[in-house]
């Protein structure tokens, strides 16, 4: 896929705030959403790559269809954000049935060092949303990211050469695409992130070759097959509830159920634009008040011969 073609979903996922919670089929979202507390805000389980880098990095609240920005609920209110600096995606893995992908969250950066701050968000794991995760190991920091010369660079410390035990080779993939991806989205470049260790050329990274500079790979290759822009994890919104992401379902059909716990209070359908790759879908639901899960997956229609669904969830309350 050009980059050309890749303008329309990158767009659309530069304004997501994602959460996932993979699943393989609404026997298994259901067992995993009975009788669960609400959910609180974690970081994944790298380190954090500094105290005032991470500070100034949070969640961006309000998104379209949400009151999540003025709400003591929303991102914004539990960390005390201010409404100042830059926004950016930033990039995290989680699991799907397509294996680990790329999830997008809307982070707020100071002005002055968007694009630092940025990237060591990704490598900290320093996701408001629990099943997020970044795959680069305990000790891993992020020196400097720049765009200098012509060329968009990140300068990572820690170990970071060579892949942990435990880390697959696929994990491992995707967490260099991580990287790139955030970078590239915050530089607002295309150019190949050169990546350096100790400011020098970095010939592995977790074990994958980085020798010569890293391209982005394609939309379908690494993003999750669906995702939820909006409303946002632990948002407060009103019904009708007016949701939008994107998904890579065969047919363009994308399946969703809105769950109170373990049971099931509406469940329907929507049609993404474009068949078998990521395409923008929207939909509305109407709830009485109270707190709910919303799933929205694909299906396997393979009969058990291609990959296992994959699934986007929110924890949201309806007032």
């Amino acid at each position: 896929m050009s980059p050309t073609d890749q303008d329309p979903v990158r767009t659309l996922l530069s304004d997501a705030v994602s959460d996932v919670e993979p699943a393989y089929g609404l026997d298994r979202i259901r067992s995993r959403t009975a009788g669960r507390p609400r959910r609180t805000w974690a970081w994944g389980g790298a380190a954090v790559a500094t105290a005032a880098t991470i500070a100034a990095v949070v969640a961006l609240g309000g998104l379209p269809g949400t009151t999540e920005a003025g709400s003591e609920n929303g991102p914004a209110a539990r960390t005390g954000a201010a409404a100042t600096g830059t926004v950016r995606s930033v990039y995290f893995v989680g699991d799907t049935g397509a294996g680990p992908r790329l999830f997008a969250e809307k982070h707020r950066t100071s002005a002055q060092w968007p694009l630092d701050e940025t990237v060591a968000a990704a490598v900290s794991g320093a996701a408001t949303d629990p099943d997020y995760r970044s795959p680069w190991p305990r000790g891993a920091r992020m020196e400097r990211a720049q765009v200098s010369d012509g060329a968009l660079s990140v300068d990572l410390s820690g170990p970071v050469r060579d892949r942990p035990a435990g880390l697959s080779e696929a994990t491992a993939a995707t967490a260099v695409q991580q990287l790139v991806w955030t970078a590239q989205d915050a530089a607002g470049s295309d150019l190949p992130v050169t990546f350096l260790l100790d400011g020098r050329p970095a010939d592995t990274l977790l074990g994958e070759p980085t020798d010569r500079p890293v391209a982005r790979a394609s939309a379908d290759d690494v993003l999750a097959p669906v995702q939820i822009t909006a409303p946002a994890d632990g948002s407060t919104v009103t019904s009708p509830v007016t949701v939008t992401g994107v998904a890579s379902a065969f047919e363009g059909n994308v399946q969703w159920e809105l769950m109170d716990g373990a049971s099931v209070v509406k469940r329907g359908f929507a049609t993404a634009e474009e068949c078998c790759t990521l395409s923008p879908y929207t939909f509305t639901v109407s709830a009485p008040a109270g707190e709910y899960t919303l799933v929205v997956h694909d299906e396997d229609v393979s009969g058990g011969e291609g990959n296992p669904e994959s699934s986007d969830t929110k924890a949201i309350t309806v007032r």
